[in-house]
């Protein structure tokens, strides 16, 4: 989802920016927006009855057709945004699948609404911060036990997509990965989001748009 600014937000920043949806409730879509920059500032400033522009749904996203018994999220900051809406998803699609959240952030100021968090989703995430102030204290990957997982899948910063990638691999665990890439369009056409990727059967080498073959990569595809 690129999301845009109204008719009055075109000066600057001119680009959209990408979004996981986080939510759909009555209608409405929801979105998780952490402030970083002047873009994502402007948007979290929103008031009710403002207007912005949405594109999407765009790219591919986590696939659950394998039918998983056990699926394990693993979400690194604002990488939580997709599991907070695929949990419900999940157990609607596959009723006798189990879902859990592992959620790690650098702190106990910057970890989303935890009682919010459990009502968005229907369960309680397992939730790590770096400095121990809230939940198990470490980084997330330090609490990551594959055991019987039939799919992991991970959104987040690219150092915890690695080391959950490499983890995943050495399992034998199927594993899905969201990059986080800079996207300008979001249609392919800028090749702004290029992600390096092989593929698995043939090993040949190839540049794929995070916005269109993406974001969503198996962890064989990515060559890290």
């Amino acid at each position: 989802m690129m999301v845009g600014y109204g008719s009055e937000g075109y000066a600057v920043p001119f680009l959209p920016r990408p979004n996981s949806v986080a939510a759909t409730i009555d209608g409405s879509v929801g979105l998780l927006i952490r402030i970083f920059g002047e873009g994502s500032r402007r948007l979290a400033q929103l008031d009710a009855g403002d207007s912005v522009l949405l594109l999407g749904p765009l790219g591919v996203g986590f696939d659950l057709g394998q039918a998983p018994r056990k699926v394990l999220c693993v979400a690194g900051g604002v990488g939580l945004a997709p599991f907070i809406l695929l949990p419900r998803w999940a157990r609607e699609a596959l009723p006798d699948a189990e879902v859990h959240v592992l959620y790690g952030e650098r702190d106990a100021a910057a970890v989303f609404d935890a009682g919010k968090l459990r009502e968005l989703t229907g369960i309680d995430a397992e939730i790590w911060t770096e400095d121990g102030s809230l939940g198990r204290k470490g980084r997330i990957t330090d609490g990551l036990e594959l055991g019987d997982i039939d799919l992991v899948l991970a959104c987040g910063p690219t150092p915890m997509l690695k080391a959950v990638r490499e983890l995943a691999l050495d399992s034998g665990t199927a594993c899905q990965l969201a990059v986080e890439e800079h996207m300008a369009c979001g249609m392919g056409t800028c090749i702004g989001c290029i992600v390096e990727t092989v593929d698995p059967t043939t090993g040949e080498q190839r540049y794929a748009r995070a916005c269109i073959e993406g974001p969503v990569f198996r962890a064989e595809q990515l060559p890290w």
